[in-house]
């Protein structure tokens, strides 16, 4: 009696000690969006990748790329990388993009603001070591969002956001934490051919400029999704 007590109080215990052994500061996590809206149905991919302060937002389906690196001063300084063309439009620490300055670290970070985070209520804490989740749900008015966060690895791995027949839903596929992988991936970028925001208006003679001016794909963000014809879609991103 008292060795099965033993060995209970032991999983127990050892369950609650468990450790994860994907560093939350250096992984890549690949998610699967689902948006829909009445009878219209929009599935798109996108690839969080993390590298200590560096984080990016890959959009595979629009060859673009999305990275902010925390600088001194919390000040964030955000870079848009054009994989196709192998270019990059780089934006100076706190320099405002699309009329406003990065101020939320963790919303890029983690995809979700920790402001949401607060609003909603934990239903319940399950699993352990990288799969320790904890579950948050809210409903406000008549929207419902539900959050499922690993808490070890700062990911969110599941959330839904719906009002009516509008919903949004976004579901983990895989984490990896290969260091060669995450290192190729960011190296490969730093690469590029890269031009300063501010001394875009100087240069007429810069074909990749002009084309991404008159497409305004400087201006607007990448919001990754885009129907079967490449057309860019609007909503969605409420967290």
């Amino acid at each position: 009696m008292r060795s099965s007590l033993f060995l209970i109080i032991s999983l127990c215990a050892s369950q609650a000690f468990a450790t994860c052994d994907i560093s939350p500061t250096k992984l890549t996590a690949s998610y699967q969006i689902t948006a829909t809206d009445g009878n219209k149905h929009h599935t798109s991919e996108l690839v969080l990748w993390r590298n200590d302060k560096t984080v990016a937002h890959q959009y595979p389906q629009t060859h673009i790329t999305e990275s902010w690196y925390l600088a001194k001063n919390q000040l964030i300084k955000p870079t848009r990388f054009f994989d196709n063309e192998q270019r990059a439009i780089e934006y100076q620490p706190g320099e405002k993009v699309h009329g406003k300055a990065e101020s939320d670290w963790n919303y890029r970070y983690k995809l979700i603001s920790d402001t949401l985070l607060s609003q909603l209520n934990v239903q319940q804490e399950t699993g352990a070591g990288c799969e320790q989740t904890r579950i948050y749900t809210k409903s406000m008015g008549d929207t419902k969002i539900e959050v499922r966060y690993l808490t070890q690895q700062n990911l969110v791995s599941y959330y839904s956001w719906q009002k009516g027949s509008t919903q949004e839903v976004w579901t983990l596929q895989n984490v990896t934490s290969d260091t060669r992988k995450i290192n190729v991936f960011f190296d490969r970028r730093a690469a590029y051919q890269s031009t300063d925001f501010a001394d875009i208006g100087d240069d007429h003679s810069d074909a990749f400029l002009t084309k991404m001016v008159t497409l305004g794909f400087i201006e607007k963000g990448a919001s990754g999704f885009y129907d079967d014809k490449g057309h860019a879609l609007d909503g969605g991103h409420q967290h």
